[in-house]
Order: structure tokens, then C-alpha cells, then sequence
């Protein structure tokens, strides 16, 4: 069986034991004990690195990594999405934070989070073709961004690209609630 956050224990779902609701909560909060030390470190100098540079990512990573931990110890696929939203995040603060990149440059990664987020989820959710395709469409979103944002070709054919990507999934969505219809009728 399952396990989740809930408490009901309903739909074939238990509850989560006291020792995990513990190992989940003492993680989330030794790791941000842990942000809270580098970003100390770092105001007091002895990290040679600017805190306004680093506290975002610090910040993220630590509270993503934790509620990863959570998602893992409950099997929570809705938790697994949402740490890999937030550490999709963090990913791109620390890569503002270490490299020459800019966010303009590297938010296509933003755009990209969701589909992180259903790469985790799939490994808990029942719906997995559903995570799937919402994966490969924001994949393939931040993947048209990212040609503008890269230098790549301009924001004329990018804004092309997208909206051609756009008009593709709604016949595609179109078609498939139409098939739907067909088989439900048959």
C-alpha cells in the first residue's frame, strides 16, 4: 500500500507513521540549520562569497532537498512534483550565483520546472502518462524559449515557434477528447 500526508487513511492510502512524520520534519529542519550556517558563514566572511549572492539558491536548495526527503519517506507524488519545482529553482539561483549565465539567460529553466517536477512525480503517481505529457510539454516549452534566450535565432521565429507549438497541442488535445467521446460511445 501507499503511503501519503493524509491522516483518513481512506482509498487504499495509510497514514503516515509518527517515525516518518519525525524523519521528515528533523530533515527539513537540520538542512535549513545547515543554509542558515553557510549564509552565516558567509555574512561573518568566513565563506568569501557575497549572502545576497548565494541566499536564494542556499535558501531553495535546502527547503526543496527537504521536502524531497518528505515526498520520499510518504511516497507523495504531488510532494515529489512540488521539490522538483523548487529545486528547478534553486538549480537556476546557484547557476546565476557560480557562472557568468544571467537569469535571462537561464530562465528557460523556470519555464522547464514543472516538467522537473513531473519527472519526480511519475515515480509515486498513478497517473503517469498524465505526468508524461504535461513533462514533455513544458519540456519541449522551455526548450523554444531557451532558443532565444541562448542567442540562438531571435524572439520573431522563437514567438513563431512557440505559438505553432501552441496551436499543435490544441489539436492534438482536441483530438484526443474526441477519440475519447468515440470509444466511450462504442
Amino acid at each position: 500500500m501507499k503511503t501519503s500526508g493524509t491522516t483518513d487513511g481512506v482509498d487504499g492510502v495509510l497514514p503516515l507513521t509518527k517515525k516518518q512524520k519525525i524523519a521528515g520534519n528533523v530533515s527539513m529542519g537540520v538542512l535549513l540549520v545547515a543554509a542558515g550556517v553557510i549564509l552565516a558563514l558567509a555574512g561573518a566572511g568566513v565563506i568569501n562569497v557575497s549572502v545576497r549572492k548565494i541566499a536564494a539558491a542556499t535558501i531553495l536548495l535546502a527547503f526543496g532537498t527537504g521536502v524531497l526527503i518528505g515526498a520520499l519517506i510518504a511516497k507523495n507524488s504531488i510532494s515529489m512534483w512540488i521539490a522538483g519545482v523548487i529545486l528547478s529553482c534553486a538549480l537556476t539561483s546557484l547557476l546565476v550565483a557560480v557562472t557568468p549565465a544571467s537569469y535571462y539567460n537561464l530562465f528557460p529553466i523556470y519555464i522547464a520546472a514543472p516538467a522537473v517536477g513531473c519527472a519526480l512525480s511519475v515515480i509515486f503517481a498513478d497517473a503517469k502518462l498524465a505526468c508524461v505529457k504535461c513533462g514533455v510539454f513544458f519540456s519541449v516549452l522551455a526548450g523554444l524559449f531557451a532558443l532565444a534566450s541562448s542567442g540562438l535565432c531571435g524572439w520573431g521565429l522563437t514567438g513563431g515557434l512557440i505559438a505553432a507549438f501552441g496551436g499543435v497541442c490544441v489539436i492534438a488535445y482536441a483530438v484526443g477528447i474526441f477519440l475519447k467521446k468515440d470509444q466511450d460511445n462504442a
